[in-house]
């Protein structure tokens, strides 16, 4: 196992300035182009980098079909835990950057929190990166026109991570998404459609007070050594770090915009 490489944290808004900027249209391909399972055969393998591997991460690092080469992650606990985890030949990352650059990794996998979504997929089409990207696509409308530009101009394949919504049971309802959608679209249901939502339709977790969701005023902590906050927030407008604005929780905390 190829040792951690741990370097300084990118500035918050350095990199900005130059990851989005790119050139026009976007296609959508099958599952099978990337290497689903059953689909892909041995001699055409991809080696791919997953670069953030906490939570979600987990799921995209021994995903079939590709040959893990090199993770990245801007907490040293993730990283190493997930070395350990995987094994073999496996690099070790703290800057993204260092990884896109690496001729030998074919596709990038984009699973950090989704305000760096969009700058790291630019970056990563701009190195001739295919790109698999977790939802959502980009944190705003002008960013997800820079990354389909980025995209076309580069010759690269993009993949948005919500190909299971369209065959799954859509988060504990029970029944597929196409009966769901045919429901809603014949108007029975009414127009416009209204939506419940409580602990009983998927949305619990953002009810829930272990975690501190939706709570203001948070006291700042200490940021942990083994986390890079600078790096984590990136182009996120800073905030005080407190435990549950990172990681895990982030997605289900409400800002109290001060």
């Amino acid at each position: 196992m190829s040792e951690s490489r741990h370097r300084k944290g990118i500035s918050r808004r350095g990199f900005l300035g130059s990851a989005l900027a790119a050139g026009a249209a976007f296609s959508v391909v099958p599952r099978r182009v990337l290497g689903g399972q059953g689909h892909q055969p041995p001699s055409e393998t991809l080696n791919k980098a997953v670069i953030g591997v906490g939570g979600m991460g987990q799921s995209h690092v021994q995903y079939p079909g590709e040959k893990l080469l090199a993770i990245c992650d801007v907490d040293k606990g993730h990283l190493q835990s997930t070395l350990e985890k995987v094994g073999g030949d496996v690099d070790g990352y703290h800057d993204f950057r260092e990884v896109i650059v690496r001729p030998d990794i074919d596709i990038v996998h984009v699973v950090t929190p989704p305000h760096w979504h969009a700058i790291i997929s630019i970056a990563a089409a701009e190195a001739g990166k295919d790109v698999w990207s977790e939802k959502p696509m980009s944190h705003s409308i002008g960013e997800g026109q820079k990354v389909q530009e980025a995209v076309q101009k580069n010759g690269c394949i993009f993949r948005l991570n919500t190909w299971f919504r369209f065959r799954s049971t859509f988060y504990g309802f029970g029944t597929p998404v196409k009966p769901i959608k045919k429901l809603a679209d014949s108007g029975m249901l009414g127009w416009p459609l209204k939506v419940t939502i409580n602990e009983s339709n998927g949305f619990s977790w953002k009810l829930t007070t272990d975690r501190h969701q939706g709570r203001i005023n948070v006291p700042p902590e200490p940021v942990p050594d083994e986390l890079d906050y600078d790096f984590w927030l990136g182009p996120a407008p800073y905030k005080p770090y407190f435990r549950h604005r990172t990681h895990r929780s982030f997605r289900g905390y409400w800002d109290d915009r001060s």
